[in-house]
């Protein structure tokens, strides 16, 4: 990504990630998206840019409840593209009905970039950062998870977009940006199987 007919495109390249010529603002938005009683998915740390938003997906595990669990934490978030499984679902759904999300069907749409960045954790905490480009518009924004080998149902969860997208006015750009260098395209995940009443196997 970031290239048009093998061409760099400036446009899609300062959409990326989070630019490192701005000082976001920070929002209260933390939501615990879905829950039992022994896991726990939250959305942490929102920090609105002018080209985007950014923010972590936490999951927590009772310490007691780990090592029953079939697949680690980090096989859900980071393995899944790799061998087709399910693992943890994560999308988004803007005002105006443009989806995003985790899976290679969902990962850009209609102008709308949505990648994970960096993360880590262990067998009963993992964090993992998320950005999604452009600011969404006014409205609800829905985020949507998963995750059927936690025993987590399909849950949505509204967040105030119109808030969010206010908060972009408020950036701090400290100086005018600049193009990264040796950008290259990346390969295309392959293809997972979804489950097909799910709101991540939908089109449109």
């Amino acid at each position: 990504m970031g290239f048009v007919d093998g061409e760099p495109d400036d446009d899609l390249l300062r959409r990326m990630s989070a630019p490192e010529n701005e000082v976001p603002v920070a929002l209260p938005a933390n939501r615990v998206l879905a829950r039992t009683d022994d896991v726990a998915a939250a959305l942490v740390g929102l920090h609105v840019y002018t080209t985007g938003v950014s923010f972590d997906l936490a999951l927590r595990v009772r310490a007691a409840a780990a090592p029953s669990l079939r697949v680690g934490l980090n096989d859900l978030l980071w393995d899944s593209g790799r061998r087709g499984r399910l693992g943890f679902l994560f999308g988004l759904e803007l005002a105006d009905g443009r989806r995003v999300g985790n899976v290679p069907e969902r990962a850009g749409t209609d102008g709308v970039l949505f990648h994970q960045g960096g993360g880590g954790g262990g067998d009963t905490a993992v964090d993992q950062s998320w950005w999604l480009s452009p600011v969404p518009p006014a409205g609800p924004l829905r985020v949507v998870v998963r995750c059927d080998e936690l025993g987590l149902a399909e849950t949505v969860t509204e967040l105030d977009g119109t808030a969010i997208r206010r908060a972009a006015d408020e950036v701090l750009t400290l100086w005018p940006w600049e193009p990264p260098r040796d950008e290259r395209p990346a390969e295309p995940p392959p293809p997972l199987d979804l489950p097909p009443d799910s709101w991540f196997a939908a089109r449109g």
